[in-house]
């Protein structure tokens, strides 16, 4: 395996047929290097004209890093990991949310950080966001209730990306715990933390073959077979879609029974994608599907829907 992996290789020192594992946890660091340096190149292939919006998200992956390295304190982890996965309503929320002081300094982080790269306009408007806490945490909590529309598009993805690196940290910090937990085996959003997948991701290596969902807020990966529609769980009509390539390492998997889709990130075929960058780096793909009457069942956090 590639040292710049997330993706911890399996231990060989165990004999025998290595059991599938429910969940992968990412190794924060890698995660962040590697998608910093996907948006960079496909900012780079996209030319100046319209590789800005990669290139901006390329400096606030950056600031995640940054970030990544003001580990939480105990207090917020449990904090964070006491937010219920699903079902709450947004009031309660709201309130669960106003406690958790690290978000919304990893918010104002963000905003100072990315401020170079913005319009001035743009810059003046977050600021004005961060100073108003309570307005925020509502926004937040719009975010995680999956009212996007609710937000403007520009707080959302500097939002998401500040709430995003503490959910993950809060994941990370908390491995040993969850790992006693009763998973969902078949679960269509994340166990750890109730967000939508990015995408599909069919793995190399240790893993060859084996298909892990990624989440858009913790960056975990929970296993779910293959086969089978990632939304209704029905098989009898799936269908993959690529442009030319049939070894393509972006594809969609799209349900004829709930017509919907999500992509599939093949890492067998190349190694280096990201879920976040890639996806967004393909949705000329998602456009083709779409016109065929197919609706995304997943999220990716660098392009709100509505």
């Amino acid at each position: 395996m590639r040292s710049e992996t997330d993706i911890v290789p399996l231990d060989k020192r165990t004999p025998g047929v290595q059991a599938i594992e429910p969940l992968i946890f990412p190794v924060l660091e890698a995660v962040y290097t590697r998608r910093e340096k996907r948006l960079r190149l496909l900012a780079e292939q996209l030319g100046e004209a319209e590789g800005g919006y990669f290139k901006f998200l390329s400096y606030l992956v950056e600031a995640q890093q940054i970030l990544k390295h003001m580990p939480l304190g105990a207090a917020d982890v449990s904090a964070i990991r006491a937010v219920p996965k699903q079902g709450c309503d947004q009031d309660h929320l709201e309130k669960l949310l106003l406690e958790i002081p690290s978000w919304q300094q990893a918010f104002l982080f963000l905003v100072q950080q990315v401020g170079c790269v913005v319009p001035e306009t743009t810059r003046t408007m977050l600021e004005k966001c961060g100073q108003d806490i309570p307005d925020l945490t509502k926004q937040a909590a719009s975010l995680l209730c999956g009212e996007y529309a609710q937000v403007d598009a520009g707080v959302a993805v500097i939002l998401w990306a500040a709430l995003s690196v503490c959910w993950a940290q809060a994941v990370e910090q908390d491995q040993k715990h969850i790992q006693q937990e009763q998973l969902v085996g078949e679960a269509r959003v994340c166990p750890c933390c109730g967000a939508q997948p990015v995408a599909s991701l069919v793995l190399g290596g240790d893993r060859e073959g084996l298909r892990y969902l990624q989440c858009s807020l913790c960056e975990t990966r929970w296993h779910r077979v293959r086969s089978i529609c990632v939304e209704c769980g029905a098989s009898a009509h799936l269908e993959h879609w690529v442009f030319e390539d049939l070894k393509a390492p972006v594809q969609i998997e799209s349900c004829g029974d709930c017509k919907t889709y999500l992509k599939v990130l093949r890492l067998d075929y190349d190694p280096e994608l990201d879920a976040l960058a890639d996806d967004l780096g393909s949705f000329a793909l998602d456009t083709a599907v779409e016109q065929q009457g197919f609706a995304r069942a997943g999220l990716n956090p660098f392009s709100f829907p509505g």
